[in-house]
């Protein structure tokens, strides 16, 4: 929104966790790292054949408290791991950071947002476990923002660049490299900016773009021209150590249609497109009535209308169609097969036949996902009760591991843009 994102815990007194009671002890690896890096989590001393309660606990950005808890069995030797399915708690399943992505705040906490935002710090989480009432051991995860690993951030804001945007930059760059302009959907602003800033503690330059709903823009996804995110790319492509022949677009949702749009219209600014439960047609601005999302030329694009929302192929709107046999570059496209907002999965279908049709010479990875329209959000770092998920037609039980795989996916096609 992803591998498994990791919360990375730094054992007690330096030897990756304490003895509170026995020879209990939770082993965490690795130690400290970047909020994406996933940990593995033992507990060794146990109990036999016991019933263990593995806690979790972290303070929020504003200072609010998160937990979660579930229940594991022990084994014979007395030891048991995150990665095996808990027998009762908090979140279901096999999940290795099942106990992280499902802590909760108090009911009272006075939240208008319920998700879980680190300080600009990072996050810290301790973890204990006990049994029958009594604490055995416990440690302390340490999530880092992507500063710790030296990502440093310039701001863009509208003047003689043009354009709304945070650049963040890999520590200690050598060469050219991939890069990544990468923006929001509906919700307008910057909106994946700890994406971005992911990306670059990754060693991919990354741009994360607002184009409305900002000081300077417009205020509504409405006639927004597709020559403000040409700018932004012209832009990023220049940064020292950006690769101009390997430059990205990614985007979600509304983003997702942009993404496709910029690369359909734009080939000589765009090498790839990441494009999450995009659309396959131009849909209307996101105000009451019927007015243009997108222009171009100063002129609006064709788009379909009320009557065809959801039709990924209208008959009578094929000008509406998004032209993607012109995208030069690899795709990597996602759907969720519960999606709520609109039908990404048909969309996805769409766009891949009309490829296959145009005998497309790219790399094309299309993947379907059990989610709503929120697995193509890769932020992996913020609780999975945010209760946008059942808007949006899943849950978190099927959106945070399809979350994980799409952050994969996308780690994996830049490598293999780096490769070429």
């Amino acid at each position: 929104m992803l591998v498994p994102a990791a919360l990375v815990l730094a054992g007690l007194a330096g030897c990756g966790g304490s003895r509170p009671s026995g020879h209990a002890v939770i082993t965490v690896s690795p130690a400290t790292a970047v909020l994406d890096v996933p940990v593995t989590v033992r507990l060794t001393g146990l109990p036999a054949d016991a019933g263990i309660t593995v806690a979790a606990a972290a303070t929020d950005g504003r200072g609010v408290v998160w937990r979660s808890a579930a229940v594991y069995r022990s084994d014979a030797a007395g030891q048991l791991g995150l990665d095996q399915a808990p027998v009762s708690g908090s979140y279901t399943g096999r999940n290795p950071m099942g106990l992280f992505q499902f802590m909760k705040p108090p009911a009272s906490a006075p939240l208008d947002d319920v998700r879980l935002f680190p300080s600009a710090g990072g996050l810290t989480v301790r973890l204990t476990a006990s049994a029958a009432g009594r604490q055995l051991a416990e440690a302390v995860a340490v999530r880092q923002p992507p500063q710790a690993a030296g990502v440093t951030e310039r701001r863009y804001r509208p003047g003689p660049d043009g354009i709304y945007a945070d650049l963040y930059l890999p520590a200690h760059p050598a060469g050219r490299h991939p890069a990544v302009l990468v923006f929001g959907g509906s919700e307008g602003g910057i909106s994946d900016d700890l994406n971005a800033a992911l990306l670059a503690s990754h060693g991919y330059p990354a741009m994360a773009l607002a184009y409305f709903a900002e000081p300077g823009l417009p205020q509504a996804l409405v006639n927004i021209p597709l020559e403000y995110f040409a700018k932004a790319l012209t832009v990023l492509r220049a940064v020292p150590g950006v690769d101009p022949g390997h430059v990205l677009v990614s985007g979600a949702s509304r983003g997702g249609e942009a993404a496709l749009l910029l690369g359909s219209y734009f080939p000589n600014l765009v090498d790839g497109v990441i494009a999450g439960v995009p659309s396959s047609v131009v849909i209307p601005g996101d105000v009451p009535g019927s007015q243009p999302a997108w222009r171009l030329g100063g002129r609006p694009l064709p788009y379909v209308s009320v009557h065809d929302f959801g039709n990924p192929n209208p008959a009578d709107a094929q000008q509406a169609v998004i032209p993607v046999e012109r995208i030069r570059g690899p795709l990597l496209l996602d759907c969720g097969i519960l999606d709520r907002v609109w039908p990404s999965c048909s969309y996805l279908d769409a766009i891949t036949s009309r490829l296959s049709a145009h005998h497309f010479e790219y790399p094309v990875t299309p993947v379907k996902l059990d989610g709503g329209h929120f697995v193509a959000n890769p932020l992996r770092y913020y609780s999975a009760t945010d209760p946008n998920f059942a808007n949006g037609g899943g849950d978190a039980s099927s959106d945070e591991p399809a979350q994980a795989e799409v952050y994969g996916k996308v780690l994996d096609l830049l490598a293999s843009v780096t490769r070429h």
